[in-house]
């Protein structure tokens, strides 16, 4: 009577659950063993901003043009004022003096490195 019991409670939650959607585990790209160069391009970069990357150099060739389309596409520019604009709610919370003092380290920060990564294959040259 319990099973029958339950498996009654569970058929009526079911169907009476159609605010939720059930998504089956499945992979979104690539097949198993081959990952498509965009989602290895993702992790590296991943990797990169995480700082779990150790003592690379350049951008990993396969990924030049994953870096390209990033730094001129929309993704960069959302990024940046995503940040920028974090930063700007962040200062506006400081109590400043005048003889307060900030030090900026010089990159992407203050400077458009754009020109720099374009002449240079955007990290892989």
């Amino acid at each position: 009577m319990k099973v029958l019991f339950l498996f009654v409670a569970t058929v009526l939650v079911a169907c009476h659950a159609t605010d939720y959607q059930m998504y089956p585990l499945r992979l979104k790209t690539g097949h198993v063993g081959q990952y498509s160069t965009e989602v290895l391009c993702a992790s590296w970069r991943l990797g990169v901003e995480a700082n779990n990357l150790i003592k690379w150099k350049t951008v990993p060739e396969t990924c030049q043009q994953f870096v390209a389309d990033y730094v001129l596409g929309d993704q960069y520019r959302s990024d940046s004022k995503t940040v920028c604009r974090e930063a700007y709610f962040y200062a506006k919370t400081l109590n400043i003096t005048d003889k307060d003092v900030f030090v900026f380290d010089v990159d992407e920060t203050l400077l458009c490195n754009l020109q720099y990564y374009s002449k240079h294959g955007f990290g892989y040259v």
